[in-house]
């Protein structure tokens, strides 16, 4: 993002920012700054340079509009203004609380809507990279075809359940259409409740009603490809 600062400038004066001196640390996806809107509401905003990884993330803050996320203010292709989460502590729930949540984010939509990424791309691109988990992938490709599609989460960890005005809200979503065991999957992973992890996803699947074998297998390749995945 050669032109981070042009940008910054150009979207503080369409959306009438004024930028704090505090910087979030942004990750590997882009870049994250404090600011206030013009009637002086605390806000966040977000810039990527993976402007496709920003468009599913956004569609998926969108959905959850007046649910458990953090409101969008303010969106544009490679930007996305967010309010600022109060207190913004992170939140390890325990897993009735986090089925809770699983269940309030998962509402309908189909594949290619709203700028969603499609589950079975991220199978592929997964099985592309480790090429040993071919036959794992293709056998959830093959169980999860005919699954009702929602919007899921993608990377329910702790670091994306920020307490807000008393309630839970998540932040940094993937944003995908596909199965939701499949963020029933990597939600039990993410979240250590001390027990072993297929414990966890079936403990979690069970509260869910979702489909325990299923989600095993969403997280047998979330875990398989952390640890085989070549690192750059």
């Amino acid at each position: 993002m050669s032109q981070v600062p042009e940008l910054i400038e150009t979207l503080c004066e369409d959306w009438s920012l004024t930028l704090d001196d505090e910087r979030m640390a942004g990750g590997a996806w882009g870049i994250v700054l404090c600011c206030h809107t013009a009637n002086g509401r605390e806000a966040v905003l977000k810039l990527c340079a993976n402007h496709e990884r920003l468009r599913a993330e956004t569609s998926a803050m969108l959905a959850w509009a007046g649910g458990p996320a953090v409101g969008v203010l303010a969106h544009r292709s490679g930007a996305l203004l967010l309010q600022r989460a109060r207190p913004g502590t992170s939140s390890r729930l325990a897993p009735s609380r986090l089925a809770l949540l699983l269940d309030a984010l998962h509402r309908p939509t189909s594949i290619g809507e709203l700028g969603l990424g499609d589950w079975r791309a991220g199978i592929t691109a997964a099985v592309s990279q480790v090429p040993s988990l071919q036959g794992l992938g293709r056998e959830l490709l093959r169980a999860g075809q005919g699954r009702p599609i929602l919007t899921v989460h993608g990377d329910l960890q702790p670091a994306n359940i920020l307490e807000h005005r008393g309630a839970s809200a998540v932040i940094d979503p993937v944003g995908i259409a596909g199965p939701r065991e499949l963020d029933v999957a990597s939600a039990a992973l993410y979240n250590n409740w001390g027990e072993e992890s297929s414990a966890r996803i079936r403990r979690l699947a069970k509260l869910t009603g979702t489909d325990p074998a299923l989600a095993l297998g969403f997280g047998q390749l979330t875990a398989m490809y952390a640890a085989l995945a070549p690192r750059y």
